[in-house]
C-alpha cells in the first residue's frame, strides 16, 4: 500500500500528516530529534509511522528506495535549507513527486515599522555586537553558533529554545549558562513575551520572519509595547517553483491518492508476532505449529527460522528497520491475503522486541497484527525446580546498566525477596554470586541455575549462593534466587519507613545530618518512584544513601566539594552496597550542568552559595521539590529573604530540637543537639 513520506519538524508537518491520516492515507513521518518524535506521538497513531533520526541525502534516497511512496513532502523549517536540499537530491532521478509545504508570511505592516532586517543570522549578530543591553534570542538552537562566536555578545544573550535534549546540549556547547536559557515549548502569547522581556530587562529582540503560525506577530507586538528594537532575520530565498500551505497540499495529495488507489491492487497482511518458547521444537505451541504450516512469509533471527519451510519466502530479520520495508514491498507486489509470521525467542511479552514492533506496525495500512505467547525462561526454570514464580522480582542483567541491576538485586535481597534474573552469560552469574556473598547474603539464598534449557547439554544446579561453583561455560543462563528456610517469616516483617541509625554510617570528622533530623527531612522531600534527587553538600552521604535505599528506581546525585568527605562518601557507598548513587566532587551549583533535571533536592550545605543553588535548581526544574536544613541564624535569614524573591508552594518551616539520653554513672541525662530549622517547599 502506497504511503506519503513527510519530512516534518514544523506545525505544518503535524497538521498535514494528521489530515492525511484521517483521510485514510498512510504516512511515514520523519523527524530529526527525539523531541520532535515526542511531539508527533501526541497525534493519533492510526495510519501514521514515525521515523526518528537525522539523515543525509544518501540515507534519504535509501529510505525512498526501500518504501513504496506516493509522494515526498518537505515540511521542514523554512530556514533548514541544507535539509531541504538533501530531500530534493534524494528525489532526483525517481518518479516520486516532490512537494514543498511551508507557512505563508502575513505580518501586518504596522508591526514591521522600526524593525531591522538581515539576510542571515551572522549579519544580525555582527550588528548586535556594536549595541548594548540584553538580547532575547528567539530564533531557536540551530542559530546559536552565529550569536555565540563573540564572547561579548554571548554574555548578553537570553535564549529561548525547545525543552529537548538536543537543544539544551547545543546551548551548553556554545558556552551559555543556565541563567541565560529559557527552555519552553510554544505557542507564546504577547503577554508571555512581554513578561519575559520585562523579567530579563531585554533591550533587543531577535526573531525570524516566520509568520503568524511561527508566533512572529506576538513577538513583534510585545516588542512594540515594551518599546524595544526588534531584529528580523529574513526567510531564505528558495528555488521552488511552487510552495503549498498544508490545506493546499492535503487537497492535492488526497486527490492523487484517490487517482492512484484504483491502480494499486496491493495485498492485505495478516501478521502474527509469536514467541517460540525456549528453543527446542517441542516448546512451540500447537497454534504456532499450525500457523507455520500455513505461513506465506516468515521473519526471525537466523537460528529461529532455520529448517522451517513456508509457502513463499523467509527473511533473517527481527528489527523494525529491516522488517517494515519488506512488508511494504510484499504489499505492493502481491495480491489478496498474505500471512506473515515474525518469531521471537521465549515469550513475546517477556524481555522481547515484540512490543516495540507491534507499536511500529500499527501504522501499516490494510494489515492486522496480533501477538501470540510462548514459554519464557522464567516459566521453564520455575517448572524445572517445582516452584512458583508469581511472587518473584523479575530482573535482567542483559541490556541493563550494572548500577541498575545491582541496586535492584540488593534491594530485593535486603527484603528477602524471591528473585529471577535473566542474564547475559556466565560472567553475570558469577558477579551475582560474588555480590551477594560480599553483602552477607551467601547463606540467605539458594541459587537455582538453569543452563542451556531445552537445548542439548541442558544442566540444572541447586546450591547455596555461598557454595555455588564458578561458571565458565558459554551459553544461556537463567537464575532463581530463593530465600533459604527460616531466613524470613511472617513474624519478622520488613521495615518500610526510613530510619537508619547514625551508627550505620562511617563518619570520621565529616559533619552528618543526625538520625532524627534526617528522617524528618527525607519525609518532607515527599519522594516518588523514579525520583531524581540531588543531595547538595552531601558530607558523609547519610541522606543520599538512605534515599537511594528506599527504592531501586530512585537515582541520587551526591554533590560534595571536600576531599575527605568525598572519600568518605565512596566508603559508605561501598560498605552499604548502594549503587544508585552517583558521587560528584564539585562546588554546587557548578556541577548541575551535566546532570538530569532533579525532581527533588536536599540542601544540607551550601558553602555560602545558597542563592545560586536555588536559582540553578529552579532553572533545571521549575517544579522541583526542595528541602533545606538551616543551623545558623544567618542561613535562616538568607532563606527568608530568598523566599520573598522566589515563588514557591507548600511552604513549611519546622524547627527540630532533639535531645537524647546519655548515661552518666547510674543516671541518664538528656543531652540536647543543636536545633535545626527545616524548610520544605515546591517551586511554583
Amino acid at each position: 500500500m502506497k504511503a506519503v513520506l513527510i519530512y516534518a519538524g514544523t506545525t505544518e508537518g503535524r497538521e498535514l500528516s494528521m489530515q492525511l491520516a484521517q483521510a485514510g492515507i498512510p504516512c511515514d513521518v520523519s523527524v530529526a530529534t527525539e523531541y520532535g518524535k515526542q511531539v508527533m506521538e501526541e497525534t493519533p497513531k492510526e495510519n501514521l509511522r514515525i521515523l526518528q533520526g537525522r539523515m543525509d541525502a544518501a540515507q534519504m534516497a535509501e529510505l525512498l528506495k526501500a518504501g513504496d511512496y506516493l509522494a515526498v513532502v518537505d515540511c521542514t523549517h523554512p530556514y533548514a535549507t541544507e535539509v531541504s536540499a538533501n530531500i530534493v537530491e534524494s528525489v532526483a532521478g525517481t518518479n516520486v513527486p516532490y512537494y514543498r509545504v511551508t507557512r505563508k508570511i502575513q505580518e501586518p505592516a504596522q508591526l514591521l515599522e522600526g524593525c531591522m532586517f538581515y539576510d542571515s543570522a551572522s549579519d544580525c549578530a555582527a550588528h548586535l555586537c556594536d549595541e548594548e543591553g540584553t538580547i532575547l534570542l528567539t530564533t531557536g538552537s540551530k542559530e546559536l553558533e552565529a550569536f555565540c562566536r563573540d564572547e561579548r555578545l554571548r554574555r548578553r544573550l537570553v535564549v529561548r529554545v525547545l525543552p529537548g535534549r538536543e537543544s539544551m546540549e547545543l546551548c551548553w556547547k556554545q558556552g551559555l549558562e543556565g541563567k541565560q536559557i529559557i527552555a519552553m515549548q510554544g505557542p507564546f502569547t504577547k503577554e508571555m513575551n512581554l513578561a519575559t522581556i520585562r523579567q530579563y530587562h531585554v533591550t533587543s529582540l531577535v526573531t525570524k520572519e516566520s509568520g503568524k503560525t511561527g508566533g512572529a506577530d506576538e513577538k513583534l507586538e510585545a516588542a512594540k509595547e515594551a518599546g524595544i528594537r526588534c531584529h528580523v532575520i529574513r526567510r531564505p530565498v528558495t528555488g521552488e517553483e511552487k510552495i503549498y500551505d498544508p490545506e493546499e497540499a492535503s487537497a492535492l495529495l488526497i486527490a492523487l491518492w484517490k487517482k492512484t488507489e484504483v491502480k494499486v491492487k496491493g495485498a492485505s497482511l495478516d501478521i502474527v508476532l509469536a514467541g517460540i518458547g525456549m528453543g527446542d521444537l517441542s516448546q512451540r505451541t500447537v497454534a504456532l505449529e499450525a500457523r507455520l504450516k500455513d505461513t506465506d512469509y516468515l521473519f526471525g533471527a537466523r537460528r529461529m527460522i532455520e529448517g522451517i519451510r513456508v509457502k513463499k519466502e523467509s527473511f533473517p530479520y527481527y528489527l523494525e528497520k529491516d522488517i517494515v520495508p519488506c512488508l511494504n514491498r510484499i504489499q505492493s507486489e502481491s495480491e489478496g491475503l498474505q500471512k506473515v509470521t515474525i518469531l521471537f525467542s521465549g515469550d513475546s511479552g517477556f524481555y522481547s522486541g515484540a512490543e516495540k514492533l507491534y507499536k511500529a506496525l500499527q501504522g501499516l495500512a490494510n494489515a492486522s497484527v496480533s501477538v501470540w505467547p510462548g514459554i519464557s525462561s522464567i516459566v521453564a526454570l520455575a517448572a524445572r525446580f517445582g516452584i512458583a514464580w508469581q511472587d518473584a522480582m523479575i530482573l535482567s542483567t542483559h541490556g541493563t546498566s550494572a548500577a541498575q541491576w545491582k541496586t535492584e538485586l540488593l534491594f530485593g535481597a535486603r527484603r528477602s525477596r524471591k528473585m529471577f534474573l535473566l542474564t547475559s552469560g556466565s560472567e553475570d552469574v558469577n558477579e551475582i554470586c560474588n555480590l551477594l556473598k560480599a553483602r552477607g547474603y551467601g547463606e540467605a539464598y539458594e541459587l537455582l541455575l538453569g543452563y542451556q534449557m531445552s537445548y542439548e547439554g541442558e544442566r540444572l544446579e541447586r546450591s547455596l549462593v555461598q557454595d555455588a561453583k564458578t561458571c565458565d561455560a558459554s551459553g544461556l543462563y537463567s537464575v532463581f534466587l530463593v530465600p533459604t528456610e527460616g531466613e524470613i517469616t511472617e513474624n519478622v516483617p520488613r521495615q518500610i519507613t526510613p530510619g537508619w541509625s547514625d551508627e550505620t554510617f562511617l563518619r570520621d570528622k565529616v559533619p552528618m545530618t543526625k538520625e532524627e533530623v534526617r528522617e524528618v527531612s527525607i519525609c518532607k522531600l515527599q519522594l516518588t518512584e523514579g525520583a531524581v534527587a540531588y543531595d547538595i553538600g552531601s558530607g558523609t552521604g547519610s541522606i543520599a544513601m538512605e534515599i537511594a535505599a528506599l527504592s531501586p528506581k530512585i537515582m541520587v546525585y551526591a554533590l560534595e566539594c571536600k576531599d575527605e568527605a568525598v572519600e568518605l562518601l565512596h566508603k559508605n557507598q561501598q560498605c552499604l552496597g548502594i549503587y544508585n548513587v552517583e558521587i560528584l566532587q564539585t562546588m554546587a551549583p557548578d556541577g548541575f550542568e551535566a546532570l538530569p533535571a532533579p525532581t527533588h533536592a536536599f540542601i544540607g550545605g551550601s558553602r555560602g552559595r545558597l542563592e545560586d543553588i536555588m536559582i540553578a535548581l529552579r532553572e533545571k526544574n521549575p517544579h522541583c521539590r526542595v528541602v533545606v536544613n538551616c543551623i545558623s541564624l544567618e542561613t535562616i535569614t538568607e532563606m527568608q529573604t530568598l523566599l520573598k524573591k522566589m515563588p514557591v508552594t507548600d511552604l513549611d518551616v519546622t524547627t527540630v530540637s532533639v535531645s537524647k539520653a546519655k548515661q552518666v554513672g547510674e543516671y541518664h541525662l538528656m543531652q540536647a543537639a543543636n536545633p535545626v530549622t527545616i524548610y520544605s517547599f515546591t517551586f511554583a
